[in-house]
């Protein structure tokens, strides 16, 4: 290698750095089959002292350069040359990742994070229920960190960089090496199309999972020693850890591998869950929704963008549990939500966005109560209203989908309002909370309301025979019925009360004369009981009492 050796003129230098290159490309079949290499491809700016400086390890790295690769002429470099390099001959510096967004409760090092904090090689990432963060890693790749995980930066690198000066800015020069771990819950990652000193590497406790570039899924199995991966694009390559050999697994498929095992089990992703049945506005504040797939265990996730990296909720959900989410603002949100098959392999997504209005909350019913009965006539409404709001509306219709309300006031201010219905039949009510400044809150459940007619005026007759009064009214005879007579009109003081079958009553017509008051009530078989009729007067005529002819006998007899 006499030939290649560095001389101190600046055209003998160049010379030597196109021979290395040349030598490079040619002596690649030198290299060892199984050493990391890469594959350096000369620029017209490349001189062999730069390369030396900062691609290289050591100025004297190149000699082993140009030896692997036989160059012919080691004082030669022609741009566009390939040259295998072994990754140990290449210069190596920290690339520092960083939180590319963050969302509620994530700390690092158990240190609070923020958009913009620097992660370093070592550290961790933990989110809590209901948080999330996106690194976004040296090379360009992008790693969503779900609700209640901890992720660490094992190693990110770059290897090989023309410009020391760049080893933190953009993607573009260098190879770089990142190793992520999974310490609790899961990773989704975007990972950049970059040269690689090696597959950027997701490691959990029984897996490593390496790719250069593609989209896919990392994460461990509930309840189970076991990782679980998807590949929605590319290919990655599963190896148990502890196995010589591992497998590779295309677009469409994943892969679960246990602990202790020595193979991969791989299935093709299940299909997206139907979430058309998803409504697209959510009035209430605790969201409910039935599962979009009752067979199948699901993984639900909510999201304030529709790029799912600020997930305020991550929760998988067994066969049939409907999602159940409290705690959300009103506003635009986003549900995600995939199949979890029996190896715990997550499928395809399917993505619903919502709209939240659930504030300022419809007041709390007090009356009438749900399915109330009631005679036609004031109807007393009332409710505890909502302190967030200054006034509650009220709509009264008999269609249930309030197209022209009967009643619609819009500004009561009270907790309780009096409105005259005179009209038998069901009617449906509803309320809503304004605030100030007119926001109106979603309306409350609709209250159903059956108004029957108000009793009949009854009638009487007398039988003087009998000695009775026959009182009667229109009615049913399946209806029972209360009936009283009083010396008062408040029916303080009864002569008689009974319970009868059928609309129609005899009293025994009492000895003394006067002024008497009767009314009814209905109880129907559905339990509902009537106000009392309207109260009937009845005159007794004073008449002689049965005794006076046996006195005045003696007396006419003188």
């Amino acid at each position: 290698m006499g030939a290649c050796t560095l001389r101190r003129t600046g055209a003998q230098r160049a010379a030597v750095h196109g021979a290395l290159a040349c030598a490079l490309v040619l002596g690649a079949a030198l290299a060892r089959a199984d050493e990391p290499s890469v594959d350096f491809v000369v620029q017209s700016a490349d001189t062999l002292i730069h390369l030396s400086q900062t691609v290289l390890v050591s100025p004297d790295a190149w000699r082993e350069v140009a030896r692997l690769n036989r160059l012919p002429d080691a004082n030669r470099l022609q741009p566009g040359q390939r040259l295998r390099v072994p990754t140990r001959l290449l210069r190596s510096q920290t690339a520092s990742a960083s939180l590319a967004g963050v969302s509620g409760d994530v700390r690092t090092d158990d240190e609070p994070a923020a958009s913009g904090t620097t992660l370093r090689e070592g550290q961790s990432v933990r989110t809590g229920a209901g948080s999330s963060a996106v690194i976004l890693l040296a090379d360009g790749s992008r790693v969503t960190v779900p609700p209640s995980s901890l992720a660490q930066l094992e190693q990110s690198r770059r290897f090989g960089a023309r410009d020391a000066a760049r080893s933190t800015g953009s993607a573009g020069d260098g190879w770089f090496a990142t190793t992520m771990r999974v310490v609790r819950g899961s990773v989704e990652v975007v990972a950049a199309r970059v040269l690689r000193v090696k597959p950027l590497e997701v490691v959990t406790p029984t897996a490593v999972i390496g790719v250069r570039g593609t989209d896919y899924r990392v994460g461990l199995v509930e309840g189970v020693d076991a990782t679980h991966a998807e590949v929605l694009d590319g290919r990655v390559q599963v190896d148990p850890l502890g196995a010589s050999t591992g497998l590779p697994v295309d677009a469409g498929f994943g892969a679960s591998v246990l602990a202790g095992a020595r193979s991969v089990a791989v299935s093709a992703l299940l299909a997206a869950p139907d979430l058309s049945g998803v409504p697209a506005r959510i009035e209430r504040p605790l969201v409910r929704i039935d599962s979009p797939a009752p067979s199948d265990a699901l993984r639900v996730q909510v999201a304030a963008d529709a790029g799912f990296e600020q997930i305020v909720y991550d929760q998988r959900l067994a066969a049939g549990q409907p999602l159940r989410v409290a705690g959300l603002d009103d506003a635009r949100w986003f549900l995600r939500a995939r199949r979890i098959d029996a190896q715990g392999i997550e499928g395809y997504d399917s993505v619903r966005p919502f709209v939240l209005k659930a504030r300022p909350e419809p007041p709390v019913i007090q009356a009438p109560r749900s399915n109330a009965k009631q005679a036609v006539g004031e109807v007393a409404f009332a409710w505890a209203a909502n302190v967030d709001a200054a006034a509650v509306r009220l709509q009264i219709d008999t269609d249930p989908a309030f197209t022209q309300p009967v009643q619609d006031r819009a500004d009561l201010r009270d907790t309780q309002v009096h409105i005259e219905l005179g009209r038998p039949g069901v009617y449906l009510w509803r309320l809503a909370s304004v605030r100030a400044d007119g926001d109106q809150g979603p309306w409350s459940d609709p209250q159903r309301l059956e108004l029957r007619p108000a009793p009949a005026a009854p009638q009487v007759a007398s039988d003087d025979q009998a000695q009775a009064w026959r009182f009667q009214w229109d009615g049913r005879a399946e209806d029972r019925h209360d009936v009283q007579l009083a010396r008062d009109p408040q029916f303080a003081d009864l002569v008689a009360q009974a319970q009868v079958q059928g609309p129609q009553w005899a009293a025994p017509m009492p000895e003394r004369g006067g002024r008497y008051y009767f009314r009814y009530r209905s109880i129907e078989p559905d339990g509902y009981v009537s106000p009392y009729s309207e109260t009937m007067r009845i005159e007794r005529p004073w008449g002689f009492p049965r005794w006076l002819p046996l006195l005045l006998v003696p007396l006419l007899l003188h």
